[in-house]
C-alpha cells in the first residue's frame, strides 16, 4: 500500500522567499547606513561608542548580504525543498539524491522558540555525501539540539503537521516512534 500512496512534496514559497529576501535587503541597508556609507552619523547622541556602531553595522552586512541572494535566488527559482515516500527522503539542502530509510538512524519533532524541526541522523556514510557545510555544523547541532540535522518547512506550501503525517506513514515504525 506504501508503495502505491502519493508523495509528501513540500515546494519553496516564492512570495514567502522574496519577502524574505527583501528583508534582508533591508537588514544590509540599515548595516550600510551604520557604517556611514550613506553620510556620517553623529555619535554623540548615541549611548553606544562608535566603534560599537560600526561592527554592528559590518555584522549586519556580512550576515545579512549572503542571505538576501540566498533568499532571492530561491524566490524567482522556486522548485522541489522535500520529497517523503516510501523509499526515503529526498532534501534538496543536504543532497541530489534520495536518504534512503535504511540509512536514516534516528528522527525526532523538535520545536525551537516557536519553529518546528524534524530532527534526524543518518549513517557515516550518507553523511560523507552531504555538503562540506552539513558536515560540519552536524557536531554543533547535535550539542545543541540532540541530532546532527534538521529540516523546516517554514518557508514552503506545506505545514509541519503535514511533513510528520507523511514521515509517520512512509517511515519504518522504529523510526517515527519519537514523532
Amino acid at each position: 500500500m506504501k508503495e502505491n500512496a502519493e508523495a509528501f512534496e513540500a515546494r519553496i514559497s516564492p512570495v514567502r522567499s522574496i519577502a524574505l529576501g527583501v528583508l534582508s535587503a533591508g537588514f544590509v541597508a540599515v548595516g550600510f547606513l551604520l557604517v556611514g556609507a550613506f553620510g556620517a552619523i553623529d555619535f554623540e547622541s548615541s549611548r553606544f561608542p562608535a566603534w560599537v556602531v560600526q561592527v554592528a553595522g559590518w555584522l549586519s552586512i556580512v550576515f545579512f548580504g549572503p542571505l538576501t541572494f540566498v533568499h532571492l535566488w530561491r524566490g524567482l527559482n522556486p522548485g522541489l525543498a522535500v520529497r517523503i515516500n516510501s523509499d526515503g527522503m529526498l532534501l534538496k539542502d543536504f543532497s541530489a539524491d534520495m536518504i534512503p530509510w535504511s540509512d536514516v538512524q534516528e528522527l525526532r519533532s523538535l520545536n525551537v522558540m516557536g519553529t518546528n524541526m524534524l530532527q534526524f541522523e543518518v549513517t557515516d556514510a550518507r553523511m560523507e555525501q552531504f555538503g562540506w557545510f552539513r558536515r560540519k555544523s552536524a557536531e554543533i547541532n547535535r550539542s545543541t539540539s540532540g541530532l546532527a540535522h534538521s529540516i523546516v518547512v517554514n518557508n514552503t506550501n506545506r505545514s509541519h503537521s503535514e511533513l510528520l503525517e507523511a514521515v509517520t506513514f512512509f517511515a519504518p515504525p522504529q523510526l517515527s516512534q519519537y514523532l
